[in-house]
């Protein structure tokens, strides 16, 4: 029995099938046929396809790109910040004067000693050649002075015009204790100076001694003035003083004052006093 119905359902299905491919040629028998053949299998299907692939991929290709470039910039641009090396450079060493050096100053000169009561103060300038290390305790100096005395109106007939020159070879004592005062620069300097000097004048009046007379059983001292002589005087003599400098670089600016004395036969001890501004440079 299921042999027979499978065999009647088969030829039903056949039955079927021919009638429905008759009806439908009876159909297209009555419609106009195109002699154009559209192609279908090969257009169409394949080029959506590939659009969609494409769009798809490129898309998600820039974005992956620009996101990859976005973060690579990011990391230059922090390494670029950096700035151990900008902010904190390498502090340079710092230069100290030192070695040889030459100089130039002006100031004032006053008078002691045998020449303090028929002279006044006067100008004087000075120029000086040394050496001197930066951090040596001990240098070398020699330098000319030269001053004109002002005039004293009380001895002012013994005044015609005087002129003192001095030429001085001294010891300069640096002290070591002061040069950061200020920090690393300027460097300050204390320092003291002394040595020999060998002086030349002319017209210059000077006290002499002191006179001894007894009037009347008393005993008188008096001052006399000797007239300044006008062809110059020679005479070996001594020199002592100090100064304070601030340096920097290749230039220092010194200050410093200094007694320079010498003796006579027929006066006591000629002093004069300059004061002196001046700077150096090594």
């Amino acid at each position: 029995m299921r042999l027979r119905y499978t065999s009647n359902a088969l030829v039903g299905a056949t039955a079927l099938l021919v009638l429905g491919a008759s009806l439908a040629s009876a159909q297209d028998t009555t419609r106009a046929r195109s002699q154009r053949r559209i192609p279908i299998s090969k257009e169409a299907p394949g080029e959506v396809a590939r659009r969609d692939t494409v769009t798809v991929y490129k898309t998600d290709t820039l974005r992956l790109t620009g996101e990859t470039v976005y973060r690579t910039d990011t990391v230059r641009m922090t390494n670029t910040v950096t700035r151990v090396d900008t902010v904190m450079p390498p502090v340079p060493p710092v230069r100290l004067p030192g070695g040889f050096y030459f100089g130039i100053g002006g100031g004032v000169m006053a008078p002691n000693g045998a020449l303090f009561t028929p002279n006044s103060a006067g100008p004087s300038a000075q120029a000086q050649l040394g050496w001197q290390g930066a951090r040596s305790l001990l240098g070398l100096r020699l330098d000319g002075n030269w001053a004109k005395p002002g005039e004293d109106s009380f001895y002012s007939g013994f005044q015609a015009d005087p002129d003192i020159v001095n030429v001085n070879g001294d010891a300069k004592l640096q002290l070591p204790w002061f040069h950061h005062l200020f920090g690393q620069t300027p460097s300050f300097s204390l320092y003291g100076i002394g040595g020999g000097s060998y002086i030349m004048y002319k017209n210059l009046p000077m006290r002499l001694n002191p006179t001894v007379a007894t009037v009347n059983g008393t005993t008188v001292v008096g001052d006399n003035v000797l007239v300044g002589d006008t062809n110059w005087q020679h005479h070996w003599g001594w020199n002592a003083g100090g100064g304070a400098s601030i340096g920097w670089r290749r230039t220092e600016l010194f200050l410093e004052s200094r007694l320079i004395a010498w003796n006579t036969d027929v006066t006591p001890q000629a002093r004069q006093i300059p004061f002196i501004l001046g700077v150096n440079w090594y």
